[in-house]
Order: C-alpha cells, then structure tokens, then sequence
C-alpha cells in the first residue's frame, strides 16, 4: 500500500510538470504568433493560398518597412521611441522613419537616385494627421547625398514643376557631405535654385537663379569669397546678372582680426566705410556698379559709384589713423561734403565735425550716452541740441 501511495505522488507530480510545460509552450506560440502579427500586420495566418515563395517575398518586404514611430515636435525631431503606431499618434507631434524602395520615390527625385543610396523616408504627423514627407538619400558610407522636404505629402507626377504642387527644398551633397545645391518651392509656385562651388574643402564662389516661365533657370547674381593666406574670408563680392553682361556693383570685406573687431563696438576697424549721416541717404540703381579701392590690410581708401554709361556718380575718400577713419569726404558733381572725427584713449568717437564745401555746418561732442549736437551758419552757432540714448531730450535757438 506504501509503495502504491508512492508512486501516485510521483505520477501526480509528473503530471503536474508536464501540464506546466504544455502551458508554458502554448504561452510562447501565443506570444511569437502577436509578434509576428505586429511585424506582418496584414497577413492572414489561417490562409493556405500564399505560397511558400510569396510568403518570403513579403516577409522580407514588410520588415524592412517596418515603421519606427516617435514622439516628435513641430520640426519632426525623433524625441523618444515609442512601442507602437497608436500611441505616438494620440501625441501633438509623430514621426514615423522607415527604409524604403526606389519604386515608393516622387518622380521628380528619381534623377537623384542611384543603386548605391540607400532611401530612409519620414512622415511627421501632426495631431493624427500626416503634414510632411521627408526623403533621405544615403550613400554605402553613411553619408547623406540628398534631403527633401515636402510640405504637402500628396503623391507628386512628372508635371508637378509645372502644376506648382511641390512646397519644400531639396538639398544635393557631395561625397564629402558639402551642400552642392539647393532648390527651394515657394508657396507662391516660384522655384530658387542655389548652386556653390568648392575647391577641395573651400567655398569659393554661390549663384542664385529663379525658375522662368519658358522653363529654365535664370542666373540674377553670384557671390564670390576671397580668403587671405590663412584662409580666413576676407571679402565677398557678389555680381549682378543682366540679360548683356554681368558687373560687379557690390563689395563687402571682414576684420583682418574678429577678436579685434569684437572688441570695438561698431568694427570701425578695417570695415566697409559705414556712410555718416552727414551724408544723407546713398542709393545705388539697377545698372550701376562701384569700384573699391582698399589697401593691404583690408581698409577702404576710396569708393567710386558708375552709373550705367560709365559717368562718375560720386567719389567717396577715406583717411585712416592706425585702424580709425578720422576723416571721409563725399564729391559730388562740384559739392564736396567732409566729416572730420576724433577719438579717446579707449578708442570711443567723441568728436564729429561736418564741412560743406570747406564752410562748417555740423558739430557733435559725445561723451558716454550723452551727444551735444551744434548746427553752425557763417561760423556762428545757430541750435544746439542734446541727445541721451539716441533721444532728443532739449533743444535751443542760440542768439544769432
């Protein structure tokens, strides 16, 4: 009776074991069959008309376009990782990121595309409802060779150039991850193109063109950076492009030294001529052009406006102090305007004198915030005026 006892207990225990481990293995399919359901959300397992081949196919297929989906903000940043679809939708922002195939691309970047790049598309979302596409073209190193943003993800055919239908930028990248071109789509259908240039690692020259109505790009103007010995940029001039001819009408230069520069407030040092008011306001038309004359470190020494017929408009002339101006005069035609300035120890503008035609009319004293203007007629003081912070605080008529 013992021994019968005995064996009981233990065939109870085994049958306990192996009704455990019959559990235990229906919680794995279970478990491995929602698995397989979240990474093929749209296959029916109870079918048998997929064959085997076609069962690899879209195996293969759906995994690797398998949606990583994030939290995200208004500029379609991957802020955290989150477990599924619908919980990043219930968020303000998503981003959805997955690899893709060259049949998925628009059309118009098909002309982009190699077979080395590998695709990465991203969808933002915005409170459940998709509002950008983004297309991302990586060559077998890791590095971006395109980025395209489409503000409208609508599918896009072969005549959306002409049907205004893209908003968003494409961006073209070298192999060495410099931006080589960059097209932009207005809202208003316009299309800006911006080619650069480099040699080797250096950017030497950018132009600008516009997208006509008989279907090309038109140049308007083009930058061009000059580097001293050290490479550092010294001057940039850009050109304007007529339907004749293109003239250079514009020159503007940098410090030889930033930490210099930064240390003087206005970058009175080695700057382009900043004009005194005395002066009045200076327009340059469509058509003219200005020459530069600068010395070896940099500095303005005279300026000359043409207009379109080759005629002098104005000549400007600096006169340099170690790294100041103390003094600049405008000719005109037979009118001669010159300021005259001098400066303290620290370098800081306290006086400022202006000459009509050799006659005095304008002096200001400055000292800290505070500027006393003095308006002159025959040598004579005729107003004189206070200014703190930039504000007119008194004004009087002096006895003439």
């Amino acid at each position: 009776m013992k021994n019968l006892q005995g064996s009981l207990r233990e065939l109870s225990k085994k049958i306990v074991l192996i009704i455990f481990l019959v559990l235990l293995l229906f919680a794995g399919i279970i478990a491995l069959t929602q698995d397989l359901e979240n990474i093929l959300p749209n296959l029916d397992f109870e079918t048998e008309e997929l064959l085997d081949e076609d069962y690899d196919e879209y195996f293969h297929e759906e995994f690797v376009k398998e949606f990583q989906w994030f939290r995200s903000n208004s500029g379609g940043m991957a802020l955290e990782l989150l477990h599924s679809k619908f919980v990043a939708l219930r968020g303000e922002y998503a981003l959805a990121v997955s690899d893709a195939y060259r049949e998925e691309l628009p059309l118009y970047l098909l002309t982009y595309y190699n077979d080395d790049y590998q695709i990465e598309v991203r969808m933002l979302y915005k409170k459940g409802e998709q509002t950008r596409t983004q297309w991302i073209f990586r060559d077998i190193n890791g590095r971006t060779r395109l980025n395209s943003v489409l503000m409208d993800p609508q599918e896009i055919d072969e005549d959306s150039l002409e049907k205004d239908n893209i908003k968003g930028f494409i961006e073209i990248f070298n192999n060495k991850s410099f931006l080589t071109s960059e097209y932009r789509f207005l809202e208003d259908g316009g299309i800006n193109k911006t080619d650069y240039e480099f040699n080797e690692n250096t950017l030497i020259s950018s132009s600008f063109s516009v997208w006509e109505d008989d279907e090309i790009y038109k140049k308007l103007y083009a930058d061009f950076y000059r580097y001293n010995r050290s490479a550092s940029l010294r001057a940039i001039e850009r050109h304007f492009y007529t339907d004749s001819e293109d003239s250079e009408i514009l020159r503007l230069t940098f410090p030889r030294n930033l930490m210099e520069a930064s240390m003087d407030g206005i970058f009175s040092s080695e700057r382009l001529n900043l004009y005194p008011e005395y002066f009045g306001n200076i327009f340059i038309e469509i058509g003219s052009r200005m020459i530069f004359d600068i010395d070896d470190r940099g500095r303005v020494l005279r300026q000359v406006l043409y207009d379109d017929e080759e005629n002098i408009i104005w000549t400007i002339r600096n006169v340099w102090l170690n790294n100041r101006i103390v003094s600049t005069s405008k000719i005109e035609g037979d009118n001669t305007l010159l300021a005259e300035f001098q400066y303290n120890s620290d370098g800081d503008r306290v006086l400022e004198r202006n000459l009509n035609n050799g006659e005095l009319e304008r002096v200001v004293r400055s000292d800290g915030k505070t500027d006393i203007e003095e308006l002159y007629m025959n040598n004579v003081v005729v107003l004189q005026a206070i200014w703190e912070d930039g504000k007119k605080i008194q004004e009087r008529r002096m006895n003439y």
